[in-house]
């Protein structure tokens, strides 16, 4: 039969028996990984990584991030398998090869058929990868090649070969349409099985039983024993179930556990015996029914792809799921197990399940219909608070033994030396007493006390305490008949001075303890108080928002959180948890704040859900890897100011990393594979920069921005939800300094600095030598300066002995002036007289004499000989006043000079016509005619003019 027609092939699925409980499911959507929703073929490698065949590409998972690699051509990935933790080969239509990390984690794809020359691929798809004996098979339906780390060889069947597989005995296996099952060493074939042995079905799946036998699965006809010679049917019941489903993909688990993948009808999980382990598909949260491939990773998880979205079966955990697939029974808030009976007392009723079917064959037990609070087994009766009353019931019968409404929970206890149970509801406190036949029955209500109450608890003393369903607490005194309320204490809050007025009450090691979500609180019998429990606050690990305590034994205690389950194991004084089961595992499918769990022994408890609930049973065996997972670098991301992106190698052959400064962000992103739903923390220190480590975070990245030039290492570690330490890591790395701060720059700075101290000093000795130079020429100016001086001085003195000179010239010149001056006025008076005398004595004074004595007075009067000696004098005394004169005024006569030296000596009119030998008149007109050749104004004094010359 052609593989394509059963790969289409749809039966009509019936109802399996199975056992009680399915493991936990997580569903991955497209939405999830943000590819296609068809996904061909899943694998993991040792390092626990996930990779995903889909039609988009290979897709993988290392528990934080999904990342996506295309293929060429945008194929999809029909086929994928690790081969070791750095290399992921895959398969697709005409086209294989494999991806490899390089050194800074990244993927990159190699194609392997590609060197394949001329070969005609015959619009083959890879279907599988095998590894057998060192070299990678790929195997379509008409070809098969090989690879073996150095060169690819193609080999052309003349048959389909719809099936191969390696299971690790020394061979492989392989199916041949209308031909039969064979045996293939790589190189040849050999057949062990005819179609008609096989009732002509297809083998799509084998696995080892025993040390000899081999279990053949077929698409449409169950499972075969092959015994080396011969096959038979597997005979058991489920053998028969799988007959009636399309058997497509299987894998063995490392406990020996069976898994086949359908067609139609989701995932079986067998043992070696037959017995149906568990069985998921769409009814019991299963993605989709069409299982396309199976993989079993280093936990013994399941994972399976399939026609739309991929799913995580937790497998390998002693937590299992009864959910109440045949009909939605409400939120749980109570369960028991007795007698081959489960009970689930919900909003809607009491329902029980009978034999090992509690998922399909659920029931209503009669008159329980409504809201049921607490089933408690005491004195092996199993006894029920419901709205309607009180219960005792009996495999499917349920007897009424109070009419009081609402029981809320139960309790038994010894108060006043009588052993009664004492029940609280919505109204009154109820007690029961044991009649003579060993069962208990209604006794009567606590008069004086009606109140809404949820839960109760007795001490030792026999005091009654009961939370409040809405708010405070009471502590009660009964009476020594216990009908009336002889005490009655109120607490509204356990610490008065805060508003928070939240108060939890439960049993612990035989004492009363509450809890406000922030401190935990004891009652003092010697005090009678509710004092801080000092002892449980300071030693209690973790948080103390404890809701309900569930006593397992007198040292052992699981603990209601608001985010989880906590078993908690009080020894030596000691509180050690031994066990954290966060909401999250149980689907956070659970009654808000009315979470419960109840022990059915010390090792089997009940977490009540929605819709059903969960069993975890210490008895179930689990397998424990004999590898420990480790932590690893996925990226490391540097950024500069422009966001750009560069990766650093995660490994490297030199003693550093390095970065450029200019990257100085770091984003590092780290990974634990953890999909068994432990809640795994990261924490991170960066040496130098952190003294402390950072607060452990869920998020496997961490960032570091604008980190300083210098050596740095990156210490990681991985911690649980129990607080102990997975795995840690390291990574050092150096930040180069920027140019201006690099080795070079700092010979160059070294260079310059000299350069600069050369120039330094060579302006320095310029600056001296200028100085000095300087300090020279100013010695020169000074003594120039002083020289001059002294020149000055002399010249002082010189200029004064002129002056002095000059003074006693104008002195002398003056006195000879005046001289003259007086001598021609003498001379005149004696002229005059002598010319009177010649009048006067006429004729009797001779001619001659009086001649010769006027001739004498004239050449004596103005000779030119006193002329002379006064230009002289004058010269000395107004040096070049002549020569200024007569360059500006050349029309100026000898005459002129003369009327312009006596002006310029300040004479008077009549002092200059003495000197002239001229009447006044004379002076006069000379001075008019002076005047005229100067060209002075009217108004301008000719003496100023002189005086004033230059």
């Amino acid at each position: 039969m052609p593989i394509f027609r059963i790969i289409f092939l749809c039966l009509i699925t019936i109802p399996a028996f199975s056992q009680p409980g399915i493991p936990y499911i997580q569903n991955y959507t497209k939405n999830n990984y943000r590819a296609a929703g068809r996904n061909w073929a899943v694998t993991t490698n040792s390092g626990g990584d996930i990779y995903v065949g889909n039609s988009a590409g290979l897709l993988s998972f290392n528990g934080a991030e999904w990342q996506q690699f295309p293929l060429p051509e945008n194929k999809m990935v029909r086929s994928a398998m690790c081969h070791d933790d750095n290399r992921i080969y895959t398969g697709s239509f005409e086209e294989f090869g494999f991806f490899e990390r390089d050194v800074y984690g990244e993927l990159h794809y190699i194609s392997l058929s590609d060197s394949l020359d001329n070969f005609n691929f015959h619009n083959d798809e890879i279907w599988n990868i095998v590894a057998f004996k060192g070299k990678i098979y790929f195997r379509s339906f008409s070809s098969y090649f090989t690879y073996d780390g150095q060169q690819v060889r193609a080999y052309s069947l003349p048959f389909t070969m719809s099936f191969l597989t390696n299971i690790g005995d020394g061979a492989m296996y392989a199916h041949i349409l209308d031909k039969g099952f064979y045996r293939f060493d790589g190189a040849n074939f050999e057949i062990l099985l005819t179609e008609d042995q096989l009732n002509h079905d297809v083998v799509v799946g084998v696995q080892p039983l025993g040390e000899k036998e081999l279990l053949l699965f077929t698409a449409q006809n169950g499972v075969f024993v092959y015994n080396g010679h011969s096959c038979i049917p597997w005979e058991n019941e489920l053998n028969d179930l799988l007959k009636q489903t399309v058997i497509n993909r299987t894998i063995m688990t490392k406990d020996s556990v069976y898994v086949i993948g359908t067609i139609t009808d989701g995932i079986y999980a067998v043992d070696k015996k037959g017995r149906l382990e568990w069985k998921i598909n769409v009814t019991r949260g299963l993605a989709n029914n069409t299982v396309l491939s199976l993989a079993c990773d280093m936990d013994d998880n399941i994972w399976a792809a399939l026609d739309d979205g991929l799913s995580y079966i937790r497998n390998n955990s002693r937590l299992r799921f009864v959910n109440t697939f045949g009909r939605p029974v409400g939120y749980v808030y109570s369960a028991a197990l007795q007698n081959n009976y489960l009970y689930q007392a919900t909003n809607q009723g009491v329902f029980y399940s009978k034999g090992k079917d509690w998922e399909s064959n659920i029931e209503l037990i009669d008159n329980l219909a409504g809201q049921a609070w607490d089933l408690s087994i005491i004195d092996g009766q199993l006894l029920c608070g419901h709205n309607e009353g009180t219960f005792l019931i009996t495999g499917e019968k349920a007897e009424k033994i109070s009419e009081i409404k609402g029981g809320t929970s139960i309790r038994k206890g010894i108060i006043h030396g009588q052993e009664i149970l004492l029940q609280s509801t919505y109204t009154y406190l109820v007690i029961y007493k044991k009649a003579p036949d060993g069962k208990w029955k209604f006794s009567h209500i606590v008069n004086d006390f009606m109140h809404p109450i949820r839960s109760i608890e007795i001490d030792n003393q026999g005091n009654v305490w009961a939370k409040h369903f809405y708010k405070g607490l009471y502590c009660i005194k009964l009476s020594s008949d216990l009908k009336d309320v002889e005490n009655i204490r109120f607490i509204e809050s356990l610490d008065p001075t805060q508003k928070n007025k939240t108060i939890y009450l439960f049993k612990l090691r035989g004492r009363i303890v509450c809890s406000n979500d922030q401190h935990f609180y004891t009652f003092d019998d010697l005090t009678d108080k509710i004092e801080p429990f000092d002892y449980l606050n300071e030693h209690f690990p973790g948080k103390k928002d404890v809701r309900h305590v569930v006593a397992v034994n007198d040292d052992t205690y699981w603990m209601v959180h608001s985010n989880e389950f906590v078993l908690v194991e009080f020894k030596d004084k000691k509180i050690s948890v031994l066990q954290r089961i966060p909401f999250s595992f149980l689907y956070n499918a659970l009654p808000d704040k009315d979470e419960n769990i109840l022990p059915v022994s010390e090792n089997e408890f009940i977490f009540c859900m929605n819709n059903g609930i969960a069993i975890w049973d210490n008895n179930l065996n689990i397998y424990i890897s004999d590898r420990n997972k480790r932590m690893k670098l996925e990226k490391i991301e540097t950024l500069n100011n422009k966001k750009e992106i560069r990766l650093l190698p995660l490994f490297s052959k030199e003693d550093l990393p390095e970065v450029k400064y200019t990257f100085n962000d770091f984003i590092f992103h780290v990974s634990y594979p953890a999909f068994s739903g432990e809640e795994v923390r990261y924490a991170f220190r960066l040496d130098p920069l952190d003294k402390e480590w950072a607060e452990p975070s869920l998020q496997p990245v961490k960032e570091y921005g604008r980190l300083y030039p210098g050596k740095y290492t990156l210490y990681i570690k991985t911690i649980d939800n129990l607080g102990n330490e997975l795995d840690s890591i390291q990574y050092p790395f150096r930040v180069n300094p920027p140019f201006y701060a690099s080795l070079i720059a700092i010979i160059l700075y070294c260079l310059l600095a000299i350069g600069c101290l050369f120039f330094i000093y060579f302006q320095m000795r310029r600056h001296v030598l200028k100085k000095q130079l300087k300090i020279k020429q100013e010695h020169e100016e000074l003594r120039k300066k002083e020289s001059e001086q002294q020149e000055r001085e002399i010249m002082r003195l010189q200029n004064e002995k002129l002056e002095a000179d000059l003074t006693f010239k104008s002195k002398e010149l003056a006195g000879s002036t005046m001289s003259i001056i007086k001598k021609n006025e003498i001379l005149a008076e004696i002229k005059k007289e002598l010319t009177e005398q010649k009048e006067k004595l006429a004729a009797q004074y001779p001619n001659k004499y009086y001649e010769k004595l006027m001739k004498m007075i004239d050449s004596n009067l103005s000779s030119e000989d006193d002329w002379l000696v006064f230009q002289s004098n004058f010269d000395r005394i107004h040096e070049n006043f002549f020569r200024s004169l007569k360059s500006h005024y050349p029309d100026l006569t000898s005459t002129d000079l003369k009327f312009c030296a006596y002006l310029r000596l300040n004479l008077n009119t009549k002092e200059i016509a003495n000197l002239m030998n001229i009447s006044v008149k004379g002076v006069e007109v000379g001075r008019y005619r002076l005047r005229k050749k100067l060209g002075l104004a009217s108004d301008m004094s000719l003496v100023d003019f002189m005086i004033g010359l230059k």
